[in-house]
């Protein structure tokens, strides 16, 4: 979903009436009776949609604090345009506001606005959830709470009250359908549309569900296991269809977008995992065993004699299981080598005997500075 302030054209800070010019810039630049090009329609469309919530003080505190991914999974699109008047808008900066509907405003309201308002399924829901990088690399199950909307227990999500009978609808008169009047871009707009009460069925229960008022749904908390694939990334979201918020007109589904927290020794670099290690000066000139870590726990190593400090030592099939596969990553472990601040007399003397072996500099001050 494009962030609405971008659509508009201006910063967060933005004061209403600054937000207000930029919208009355932009709806004079693509309205359809200065604008003939291809996409003026959808960028006026996109434009009304930015103002309709970034206009409504209200709407613009509730957007600024979802954000607009999870501020367009709570309202659909009847919630962003509800209150917004077109009509005024366009008058105050002269434009017309009357097309000459014909007989087919619904037709219109949806070319600019999606789809006619109707009965809404349940609403989606986002699960943020914090795994472990050894769980993200071998995947695991987790079993989580998530409060949401289920059928109600007392009605089966009909929301009628048990035994009650199947009546007309008085909302719609048994006609399944309804005529709204909307205020949008050409004025008042009639839109004929299914029956929210009935759901364009034309017939309801006499009696609401004393339980849940007839809405079909109860709020609970329930316990989910989640399966997690090997290899997840983060900021992906695993899509759980139907555990969402239940309605009578269909089920939300629930995302789980994935976490990996800091690990204290490893970094992960796609299906490769970054970690290092210090040795002794002595085991980087000799050679020999040292044990590095894993995500498995310590595992030894071969150090080959004269190892150089920064270098990486590669283990194989070490690091993340790749996503949907059935192969690993590897590990790359960066060798630090530790020189020791402080020597004995007798250390030092066998660094300077090292150092006579090498280059024969014993007696001789000048001979003692390396040469670079």
């Amino acid at each position: 979903m494009r962030d609405y302030y971008d659509v508009l054209g201006v910063p967060k800070a933005s004061t209403q009436d600054q937000i207000k010019k930029a919208y009355r810039d932009l709806a004079l630049k693509y309205h359809p009776d200065r604008n003939k090009s291809a996409d003026a329609e959808s960028k006026l469309k996109e434009i009304n949609e930015a103002y309709a919530v970034l206009g409504n003080p209200e709407k613009r505190q509730r957007y600024d604090t979802y954000g607009p991914e999870q501020f367009g999974q709570r309202y659909s699109e009847e919630d962003i345009f509800r209150g917004f008047n077109f009509q005024d808008i366009f008058r105050d900066i002269g434009l017309n506001v009357d097309f000459g509907m014909g007989s087919d405003p619904g037709g219109m309201f949806s070319r600019f606005f999606g789809q006619q308002p109707g009965p809404e399924q349940g609403r989606s829901l986002l699960y943020r959830l914090d795994l472990r990088l050894e769980e993200v690399a071998e995947g695991a199950k987790k079993d989580i709470s998530v409060k949401h909307v289920r059928a109600c227990g007392s009605c089966g999500g009909s929301g009628a009250e048990p035994g009650s009978k199947v009546i007309k609808c008085n909302e719609c008169r048994g006609a399944g359908r309804v005529r709204r009047t909307s205020n949008t871009l050409f004025g008042q707009v009639q839109v004929v549309s299914a029956c929210d009460r009935c759901s364009g069925t034309g017939k309801v229960h006499e009696k609401s569900c004393r339980h849940c008022g007839g809405t079909g749904g109860e709020v609970a908390t329930e316990k989910v296991n989640v399966d997690i694939p090997a290899g997840v990334s983060d900021g992906m979201r695993l899509r759980l269809e139907g555990m969402g918020d239940y309605s009578r007109y269909g089920k939300g589904d629930l995302y789980i977008e994935i976490n990996t927290l800091p690990h204290t020794t490893f970094k992960r670099d796609g299906d490769n995992i970054l970690a290092s290690v210090t040795i002794p000066f002595y085991l980087a000139i000799l050679g020999g065993e040292a044990e590095v870590p894993t995500l498995k726990g310590g595992k030894k190593v071969f150090i080959e004699p004269g190892t150089q400090p920064n270098v990486g030592l590669l283990i194989k099939g070490h690091g993340v299981r790749r996503f949907r596969g059935s192969s690993y990553g590897d590990e790359i472990v960066t060798i630090n080598v530790e020189m020791p601040k402080v020597l004995s007399a007798e250390e030092r003397d066998l660094i300077e005997r090292f150092r006579t072996l090498r280059d024969g500099s014993e007696g001789d001050p000048k001979k003692r500075f390396w040469k670079f």
